[in-house]
């Protein structure tokens, strides 16, 4: 799934920051949850999307426990999921996912309905990791956003509310795809990268999360 961010060009010089660790031949970054709530992502896997930031990427979705026998297993919305409301991801609170600089804001009004594929590009906040001008660090994109509370040349901390979880583009449900990259945007040569969530940061909003 193309997500709309990867036709936008952002210039970057090809090169490993120390933010970025080495596991196998994937380079991996570390990054703030997205939310503060439960969440589950499925992760792309090596070969499976050819462009970046799709290429390594994460769609990850709020749980809850609500389902089941007991309403004790974890769920992706209450009902029948046809409405975005009934999906506990719906207008989320999104974190930033490191100490940073915005890049790139877009944003597509149009919000699609569950089930259904929406068209354009998708809303989607490009994050450049450090406050100075480096080309070489990691970039991170969260896609298919709304309510988005930051603009280009903003700076952000780690776990800071930026936006929140939306419906739209390329998208059949609410969730928020993350991906990260390193290197420019549109060249063959940008490398994905892997995400990995910092799970003592997880431990300290957890406890900031609506049930």
């Amino acid at each position: 799934m193309r997500s709309g961010i990867a036709v936008l060009a952002v210039s970057a010089v090809l090169a490993h920051s120390s933010a970025v660790a080495q596991s196998g031949r994937i380079d991996v970054v570390t990054i703030h949850p997205p939310v503060a709530a439960p969440f589950q992502c499925s992760e792309h896997a090596l070969g499976a999307e050819d462009h970046v930031p799709d290429a390594l990427g994460s769609d990850c979705v709020v749980v809850r426990r609500v389902g089941g026998p007991g309403r004790n297993l974890a769920s992706l919305y209450t009902g029948d999921g046809t409405r975005n409301e009934d999906w506990h991801s719906w207008r989320e609170p999104l974190l930033a996912p490191f100490d940073g600089i915005v890049l790139i804001v877009q944003i597509n009004p149009e919000t699609t309905e569950p089930g259904v594929r929406g068209e354009g590009r998708s809303s989607a906040i490009l994050f450049r990791q450090g406050f100075e001008d480096d080309s070489s660090a990691p970039q991170v994109a969260y896609i298919h956003v709304r309510e988005v509370l930051v603009a280009a040349g903003d700076t952000v901390r780690a776990g800071q509310e930026v936006a929140r979880i939306g419906n739209n583009g390329s998208s059949f449900h609410p969730h928020v795809h993350v991906g990260a990259f390193l290197g420019d945007l549109m060249s063959d040569d940008a490398v994905p990268l892997q995400i990995r969530m910092d799970l003592e940061a997880m431990g300290r909003v957890r406890g900031t999360a609506r049930e």
